[in-house]
């Protein structure tokens, strides 16, 4: 009898024992499956945000180039930069509007800060002064944002 209760009460050790291991494993491998998940959101906000900004700067890049280098962009061109600058502004002000689920707060502060300044550029007396204002304020946040999205994502990861 003693060795029958001997028997089952290490039998019990080794299945509590067991099932108490696996539950901290099945518990500690889904939250880095929801930490690795999160920061790939996180990424992926930045990501798009980074990427309209490119967008943007492309428009005014382009048409500096054509007026620098004297020649006019085909209407195709022109209406394809257009959509694209307008896509990426969307994308920066959604961001902005809905980023704080995901963003820090700081990278926010730099949406704000862009769209602040880019609404209120003073009127330029040229097209060139224009796009090159637009260019430089669009590559100081994008720059801004950067650097911001490497220390947010490094912090998280």
């Amino acid at each position: 009898m003693e060795l029958l209760f001997h028997v089952l009460t290490t039998i019990l050790i080794a299945v509590v024992s067991a099932t108490f291991s696996a539950w901290i494993t099945v518990r500690l491998s889904r939250e880095k499956f929801r930490s690795e998940h999160w920061w790939e959101k996180k990424f992926e906000a930045y990501e798009r945000v980074i990427d309209a900004f490119h967008s943007s700067k492309k428009f005014y890049s382009e048409h500096l180039r054509a007026s620098y280098l004297d020649f006019d962009l085909d209407d195709g061109r022109v209406e394809e930069l257009k959509n694209q600058s307008l896509k990426a502004r969307d994308e920066i002000l959604r961001t902005s509007d809905i980023g704080g689920f995901i963003l820090s707060a700081s990278a926010l502060s730099i949406l704000a800060k862009y769209e602040a300044e880019s609404e209120n550029m003073p009127r330029q007396d040229s097209w060139q002064e224009h796009l090159d204002l637009s260019w430089s304020i669009a590559n100081r946040y994008m720059k801004e944002f950067i650097a911001e999205a490497h220390s947010d994502l490094k912090k998280n990861k």
